[in-house]
This record gives C-alpha cells, sequence and structure tokens, in this order.
C-alpha cells in the first residue's frame, strides 16, 4: 500500500492499531498467566473487557469510513509479543518476572497510545466524523488509565524496595 494522503496513512496506522488490539487480548491473557501476586493479574484480566469495546470501536470507524476492517502488522507489536514469549517465562523469580510482566504491559499501552496520538493528529487534517475521533480519543483515555494502574503498581514496588533498603542500612 503506497501511501499518498493523509487518508491512505490513517487506514494504515488505524490497521495496525486494530491488529495491535486483537494481539493484545492475547498478551494480557499471557501477561496475567505468568504474573504471581492477584494484583497484577486482575491488572491484566481487568482490561479485557475494555479492549473488547476498544475493537469494536475501532470496527466501527471501520464502518464510519465504509472500510472493511483489516490487520496490519506492525514489526514493532510482533517484537513485543516475542519479547513476551521469548523473555517472561524464563525468569524464575517471582519478583524479576512481575517487573518483566508489567514492564511489557507498559510498553504495550505505551505503543497503543502512540498509535492512537498519530491517528488523532491525523484526524484533524481530515474531514472524519466526530465519532470517529471520540471512539480514538476514549481508546486513548482507556490506555492511559491501563498505563497508570501499571505504574502505580510499579511505584508501589519501588517505594517498598527502597523501604526495605533503608531499613537493612539502618
Amino acid at each position: 500500500m503506497a501511501i499518498q494522503t493523509k487518508r491512505d496513512m490513517f487506514e494504515r496506522e488505524l490497521q495496525k492499531l486494530y491488529h495491535a488490539e486483537i494481539e493484545i487480548l492475547d498478551l494480557h491473557s499471557d501477561l496475567a498467566a505468568a504474573a504471581d501476586s492477584d494484583e497484577i493479574r486482575a491488572i491484566f484480566s481487568g482490561h479485557e473487557g475494555d479492549t473488547v469495546e476498544q475493537i469494536d470501536r475501532i470496527e466501527a470507524i471501520f464502518a464510519t469510513l465504509d472500510s472493511e476492517p483489516r490487520e496490519r502488522g506492525s514489526p514493532i507489536m510482533e517484537g513485543l509479543l516475542a519479547e513476551k514469549d521469548e523473555f517472561v517465562e524464563e525468569v524464575e523469580d517471582v519478583e524479576l518476572r512481575e517487573l518483566d510482566v508489567l514492564s511489557i504491559g507498559m510498553i504495550n499501552e505505551r505503543l497503543e497510545i502512540t498509535l492512537l496520538d498519530r491517528l488523532l493528529l491525523l484526524a484533524e487534517g481530515l474531514d472524519l466524523p466526530d465519532d470517529v475521533v471520540s471512539r480514538l480519543e476514549t481508546n486513548r483515555t482507556e490506555a492511559k488509565t491501563a498505563l497508570e494502574k501499571m505504574q502505580s503498581h510499579l511505584d508501589k514496588q519501588r517505594v517498598g524496595h527502597d523501604q526495605h533498603a533503608s531499613d537493612r542500612r539502618e
């Protein structure tokens, strides 16, 4: 697909986002299974419903654009999936594995936010219906919320680790 217009690029990025969201369903399931703590499992399991709704919104955007929903793979997303497949299962230490799980989840949400930001920027220059933009914005808000939950958990671990290190020094 040769990209010659903003609309061409918008459609390509929408296909990449669609592919990413479908892959995220499996990714989150795998990350939840690899997690040891109930809290981390809940972060990924609880996001499944949001991901299904995000896929539905993307399919609605395709319909609004009179286009068939099509996936387009992304080397970045494929690399993230390979990272999960190769590294998460080989980490035996629970604390380190959970760090890996959270890190991969956070990279994924940042990728999703970046794709959505690009789509929103392109949408500004196109004469698209308002519901297209609002669906993209809703997906971005949900991805940002998921990222914040993961970051919050990581921050709690950091504070606990810092406290533990301080206690050992005393």
